[in-house]
């Protein structure tokens, strides 16, 4: 029997999950606190939510500029904004000063890459004591605005700790191991119900920027594992002619829930619910209705609470320096010039196309300052479009069309938000979109392509294509930090 056919016999999905999780492990220790895109942000709304603060509070810039030495407010300097947006509000959390030792402070501006990390340091870190009543506010602006359920996993792991009295270092790297037992569970039962699509959804998820953000107390987590998930499990429902079980409709309102609470572009997963056969279910078209009323329902009521309340200023222009931004002028503008949003898309994708692959296969640290060699993003997007086209899924050609609609409406979705919110007022150019807003559709946009037949030996390439990637992974973390 030769090496595919027993990797094929034992299980590949056993093989590519316990790979998943040994390099998932070693980065959540590898890589150092808070040297994440916005994991500084993550960890105080994972902690306020663990407390029962779901609706986080908020604060002025006058406030929060006036609150003395803070070492959160070495993160963002607030002291640059003017005079007339000193009275703006954003949102706040209090996290105990355990969390945040002097040596993995950074700042947008000046210090934001830590060198020289050490064993030592994560040693020092572990045995830090929390001592939660020591706490000081942190500014939260782009995370306060997040649902509870986006950060059950680590919420779950921070609560049982504060009750226990664990030392902070600990807390901190079980909220990340929690959030990577999260995913790779979301990963597993995606091959589970996906099985012809198994390969490509081990290469998407061993790619270093998601298994980076699933080791992580990132929102990211949950959003990438629960889009995965949807995504198989709502094409796997496809394949079957029998009447939709209860637990079945149970699970088709939970994914909506769940897909609410993750970033809203999102949602657009929901729209595969209309692959599944008619035959399944009587009230076929009203149930799919009610999904999606479901899930909009969820989004408008959330940001009604959390923002039309809180009058808070969900992006300040100027937390990282910022000062373009306007985001009412912005809106005016698109109103006024409503092709100028397309256009300014259009314009994105042709100058920044590869920063999007960049980012989407793999790119972290604190301002992104962490890069793979160059033809190793050649070498792995080229393996994943190759297993993409020669995946066993068949899609007659409206299927195809419905995963490229819905995959579209979704980046259309991210790409205007930005635009309103981080772009130039006016601008040929849509700001702040990263690579890794693709990663929640990857399976619907690569699952599309499929058009060849499955090649030979598809696991063991996939395998040693996985494991490869993590290898490069810690090693290009390693040369980074240490």
């Amino acid at each position: 029997m030769n090496l595919e056919r027993r990797i094929e016999t034992f299980g590949a999905e056993k093989i590519f999950i316990a790979v998943f999780i040994v390099f998932g492990v070693m980065i959540c220790f590898m890589r150092p606190p808070y040297q994440l895109m916005d994991e500084i942000n993550h960890l105080p709304r994972a902690w306020q939510i663990s407390e029962g603060i779901f609706l986080s509070p908020t604060m002025t810039i006058r406030e929060f500029a006036g609150l003395g030495d803070l070492r959160a407010r070495k993160i963002f300097d607030l002291s640059i904004a003017p005079a007339d947006v000193w009275e703006d509000k954003v949102y706040v959390a209090e996290i105990p000063v355990s969390f945040l030792p002097d040596n993995f402070i950074t700042d947008a501006n000046h210090k934001h890459y830590i060198q020289a990390f050490t064993v030592a340091d994560i040693q020092a870190f572990l045995s830090t004591p929390l001592n939660a009543d020591e706490c000081e506010p942190i500014q939260i602006p782009n995370t306060g605005v997040y649902p509870p359920l986006t950060y059950l996993p680590q919420a779950a792991v921070a609560f049982i700790g504060r009750a226990l009295n664990l030392n902070a270092g600990i807390i901190f790297y079980l909220m990340g191991l929690s959030g990577l037992i999260f995913v790779a569970a979301c990963v597993w039962w995606s091959m589970k119900f996906l099985p012809e699509a198994k390969p490509l959804i081990f290469l998407l998820a061993m790619m270093p920027m998601f298994i980076v953000e699933a080791a992580s107390t990132s929102a990211d987590a949950v959003t990438f594992g629960v889009c995965l998930l949807g995504t198989a499990w709502l094409l796997s429902l496809r394949n079957s002619t029998a009447r939709l079980s209860r637990g079945e409709l149970v699970g088709l309102v939970v994914l909506s829930i769940m897909l609410a609470c993750s970033k809203s572009v999102y949602g657009t997963i929901l729209l595969l619910y209309f692959l599944i056969p008619r035959e399944r279910f009587s009230r076929f078209w009203a149930l799919g209705a009610a999904l999606l009323l479901l899930n909009l329902f969820l989004l408008s009521a959330w940001l009604w609470l959390s923002v039309e309340l809180s009058d808070a200023a969900l992006y300040t222009s100027y937390y990282i320096g910022f000062t373009e931004t306007n985001m009412a002028a912005q809106k005016i503008f698109v109103t006024e010039h409503p092709t100028a949003f397309i256009a300014a898309m259009m314009n994105s994708f042709t100058e920044q196309s590869l920063s999007y692959v960049i980012s989407f296969i793999g790119m972290w640290g604190f301002l992104w300052d962490v890069m793979l060699l160059p033809w190793f993003y050649i070498s792995y997007g080229l393996i994943i479009i190759f297993f993409a086209l020669s995946n066993d899924l068949r899609f007659k050609l409206g299927e195809r069309v419905l995963l490229i609609f819905a995959a579209a409406v979704s980046t259309i979705g991210f790409f205007f938000v930005h635009y309103l919110k981080w772009s130039e007022v006016g601008g040929d150019l849509v700001g702040g979109v990263q690579g890794r807003y693709f990663i929640p559709i990857a399976l619907m946009m690569f699952g599309a392509l499929s058009i060849l037949p499955p090649m030979r030996h598809k696991n063991l390439i996939a395998l040693a294509a996985g494991v490869f990637s993590g290898i490069v992974m810690l090693w290009t973390n390693y040369l980074a930090f240490y």
